[in-house]
């Protein structure tokens, strides 16, 4: 007998795969988390192979500068169209579009300092 109580002389690696990964309750929640991991290994050997083609290298990506510009004017003008036209931003809030109605709830919840980010934003521009 083991530590655990267990009398069937399976090693405990063997009892994990049986009562936590193979079991019936468990394998449907196992087999997404096992989707997802495929899935991210296979983006991530895509873009290591490939990712040269994707991606030019003066994107806004690889420049932090252009991407905090692209950044606050994203939420400046989610903001601005939230307030001219509600419905039209409020209709999506959810998937890749949900993102629009996100960086409208920041700059209307945090505009103090969105407009203090983009006057040093303004100023770092000019000065450079």
């Amino acid at each position: 007998m083991d530590k655990a109580g267990h009398n069937d002389g399976s090693w405990a690696i063997t009892r994990f795969f049986r009562e936590e990964v193979l079991h019936p309750q468990k394998i449907g929640s196992n087999v997404g988390v096992l989707y997802g991991v495929g899935v991210f290994a296979g983006a991530v050997y895509f873009l290591d192979k490939y990712g040269e083609l994707l991606i030019h290298p003066d994107t806004a990506l690889f420049n932090f500068q252009s991407l905090m510009l692209v950044v606050l004017l994203t939420i400046c003008t989610c903001t601005y169209l939230r307030a001219q036209a509600p419905s039209l931003v409020d209709r999506n809030k959810t998937g890749f579009v949900g993102l629009f109605w996100k960086a409208a709830r920041i700059g209307e919840r945090l505009s103090p300092y969105v407009s203090i980010a983009c006057f040093v934003m303004a100023f770092q521009l000019i000065m450079h």
